[in-house]
């Protein structure tokens, strides 16, 4: 115990002597802030100091936390050859452009100069988050996907890691009794953001349709999938920008002929039915390019919108009752609840274990079964 007690003190001392650098603290300070003896502080730094720790002592008594020495800058070359890390490290902390050979998750190699603003831990590996002068926008890389990397000579400019953050992140399920927007702040910023959620929503639909190319497993759920989508997603879009405009709602892509009723108020269920029966003579490339023309229609929407809606507060259309409680544009469109959170709620589910099928009719529907529109 008595060791274990040591060892705090000597983090603690640390600690103390960081927090004051570069100004001295003296060994009388030291000990009331540690609540030990001055005889106490002493031996404990005589041990830091011998055990390598850069402390020394300054006129009157005091001592100081010496800064560590800053490492010579990486080479052109040196950063080529040395480990992947290591030089994008680097590129963060001296704020270079950063060259990458980059290979995504469907196995395509793209080179791109990337500003390289911060290097953070997920849950599935580490990234690097940069801005992609290829893209032209905020970007996230894995770590160990990227095969090589050099340093440029070019600085990056200057952006704040919190906005980009705020620009990548995918937002998560908030308590229905929770208020306040999960967007960002700000007309430039909320735009930002929702256009990047647009497009990484896009990009894991082509990644789920690469998967089952030449109909591979899977191929029959995401094609039910992506017909519901499609149609509800179509509503959705319109639904959020008639609230937005007060025009009309304008439903994009190419949608099927439904029979006659389609459009009354009916219940969930028998809606649904007639979505997937109608869907059912597309090809699921044909399901894939109808949705993805919704959704590039609304990024051309919310490229060219008139900045003040990103500072409103809208209705919240529901599919069914009244609208929700108002709520930000950027949340409307790119929040939990919103499409794009309902496209992405059932791509995380494609990989679920299904349940038992009721009927033969019944095993391309599972997934759909429980979608949140219904909630």
């Amino acid at each position: 115990m008595e060791h274990v007690d040591r060892v705090d003190r000597l983090l603690a001392l640390v600690a103390e002597l960081r927090a004051a650098s570069p100004e001295p603290l003296e060994p009388r300070e030291l000990a009331a802030r540690l609540a030990v003896s001055e005889r106490t502080v002493r031996r404990d730094l005589e041990l830091l100091t011998h055990g390598g720790l850069p402390v020394r002592a300054e006129g009157r008594g005091g001592y100081v936390l010496a800064a560590p020495a800053e490492p010579e800058p990486l080479s052109e070359v040196a950063s080529l050859m040395g480990p992947v890390r290591g030089t994008l490290a680097e590129a963060v902390r001296r704020r270079r452009i950063v060259r990458l050979a980059y290979t995504d998750q469907a196995g395509a190699r793209s080179f791109r100069d990337v500003e390289a603003h911060g290097l953070v831990t997920a849950p599935y590996g580490e990234y690097l988050v940069g801005w992609c002068l290829m893209r032209d926008g905020p970007r996230m890389f894995r770590v160990d996907r990227v095969g090589a990397a050099v340093l440029s000579g070019r600085g990056a400019e200057v952006r704040d890691l919190d906005g980009l953050l705020a620009a990548l992140r995918v937002p998560m399920p908030r308590p229905a009794a929770e208020a306040g927007p999960r967007g960002p702040a700000g007309a430039v910023r909320a735009r930002a953001w929702t256009l990047d959620r647009l497009e990484f929503v896009r990009s894991r639909l082509r990644d789920a349709a690469v998967q089952v190319r030449g109909g591979g497993e899977g191929a029959a759920a995401l094609r039910g999938v992506l017909g519901h989508l499609a149609e509800w997603t179509r509503w959705q879009l319109a639904a959020v920008r008639a609230a937005a405009t007060g025009e009309e709602p304008v439903l994009e892509g190419r949608r099927p002929a439904f029979p006659a009723g389609f459009d009354r108020e009916l219940p969930y269920d028998a809606r649904e039915r007639m979505i997937q029966d109608a869907m059912a003579l597309r090809s699921l490339g044909d399901l894939a390019r109808d949705l993805n023309q919704v959704l590039e229609a609304a990024a051309h929407w919310a490229a060219d919108c008139d900045d003040a809606l990103w500072e409103e507060e809208l209705p919240d259309p529901r599919p069914y009752g009244p609208p929700g409680p108002p709520r930000p544009l950027a949340d409307l469109l790119a929040g939990w609840r919103g499409p794009l959170a309902h496209i992405e709620w059932h791509l995380d589910r494609l990989t679920d274990e299904p349940p038992r099928p009721i009927s033969d009719d019944e095993e391309e529907l599972w997934v759909v079964d429980r979608c949140p529109l219904q909630a």
